[in-house]
């Protein structure tokens, strides 16, 4: 089956104490009811973890915007419960105004790890940790988990990050010109 592209969207990757904002591509819902991650993309992904083990930075900022996570020093002020130790838990990380939330989720579902899913409680965590960094209440996300200030790493890429809203733009410009060409 043949599924065409239907939007780009930033998604945050993070590996040991750096983020990495790169545009990925989804299938139309349409054609592919269930989004998958396309090979290009995952490939992307595990060049930027390889690049940040071996202490490549340039590498890595190939990828996308490249960012170091500096953690802050906010412990919550008692209100609302502490994040649940889980025997079977996944870290997730919200984003919103340059800093992230670590929140441990519980994983429901038996068998492999894809098949299991995040509880409906962790969901409404997530997203008051989410809504919380968005309104710049560092104080309330702490109350979620780990709370990250997002700094840019200033290297020079080693080539220029793909971007395809720049190679579109690239390609209505030349169609462009070439219009006004013969006319």
């Amino acid at each position: 089956m043949n599924f065409t592209t239907f939007e780009y969207f930033p998604r945050m990757t993070y590996h040991r104490e750096y983020a990495l904002r790169m545009e990925m591509s989804i299938p139309d819902p349409n054609e592919c009811p269930f989004p998958y991650i396309q090979i290009f993309d995952l490939d992307r992904i595990e060049d930027f973890q390889d690049a940040i083990d071996h202490g490549y930075l340039n590498v890595a900022a190939s990828q996308g915007d490249l960012y170091r996570m500096v953690p802050l020093d906010i412990s919550p002020n008692g209100a609302g419960s502490p994040a649940t130790c889980y025997e079977r838990y996944r870290t997730r990380m919200e984003e919103a105004n340059g800093y992230v939330v670590e929140v441990q989720t519980e994983l429901k579902g038996i068998g492999s790890r894809w098949a299991a899913s995040v509880a409906q409680q962790d969901g409404k965590r997530m997203d008051a940790a989410r809504a919380a960094l968005a309104a710049g209440d560092l104080e309330t996300a702490a109350q979620y988990g780990r709370v990250y200030r997002l700094e840019p790493v200033d290297v020079e890429p080693l080539v220029k990050p793909w971007r395809p809203s720049e190679k579109e733009a690239e390609w209505k410009a030349g169609q462009e010109a070439e219009g006004q060409a013969t006319a």
